[in-house]
């Protein structure tokens, strides 16, 4: 299987490392402000549509579609790619050696609390439930932390550490502020990831 980024032709032979997250959560951004490479980033919701493969060296980077509204695409649409999604996943566990899950912590509360209403388990977390199972080790990375007052960041961080401790009690979150727009919080993602590979065995990324 082949992917391409704005370098070229990138064969999966050699560790991943995937950026998952619902759409509109600042992933690309996040992507871009972490490699320094020109990951287009999209002004609607879903502006990623396919996987985007980034080559790091020892480790190849995977920018894969937003999870949840799709921007211009029906729900039968958004249900198939979401499938086709984990299916691609399932399919690249045995090279998974890191997963990192973006979500806005501005809003997380905010879409837990709407979904729980509903007797639904919030995307965030099934997700997060998802990738843990497929990948040993998953980073989770609070973005958007700049838009909270700073007494509620802590707070609100907390909130997220606890709901992703109740869906796997047995596993200690690992969590990273962050603010792609404000450009905070990389150097502790950048360290987070390359100490996690390092763990696994894997070289530094050539960011």
């Amino acid at each position: 299987m082949q992917g391409r980024d704005r370098s070229g032709v990138i064969e999966l032979d050699k560790p991943l490392m995937v950026f998952a997250g619902r759409s509109n959560v600042g992933k690309s951004s996040t992507i871009r402000l972490l490699t320094g490479k020109k990951v287009r980033v999209g002004k609607r919701p879903g502006s990623t549509k396919w996987e985007i493969m980034i080559d790091l060296g020892p480790v190849t980077l995977v920018d894969i579609p937003g999870f949840g509204y799709m921007a211009g695409m029906s729900k039968i649409a958004i249900e198939e790619m979401k499938t086709t999604l984990i299916q691609k996943l399932e399919g690249w566990s045995d090279r998974l050696a890191l997963a990192v899950l973006i979500v806005d912590i501005s809003l997380f509360r905010t879409l837990v609390d709407r979904w729980e209403s509903r007797g639904e388990i919030p995307i965030d977390v099934e997700f997060y439930t998802f990738l843990s199972e497929i990948s040993a080790r998953v980073i989770v990375v609070a973005n958007k932390i700049d838009k909270l007052k700073k007494r509620e960041q802590p707070l609100e961080v907390e909130y997220l550490a606890m709901k992703l401790k109740e869906a796997l009690p047995e596993s200690e979150p690992f969590i990273v502020p962050l603010s792609a727009s404000r450009k905070t919080g990389v150097t502790e993602l950048r360290k987070a990831v390359e100490n996690t590979l390092q763990d696994d065995g894997i070289g530094r990324p050539r960011w």
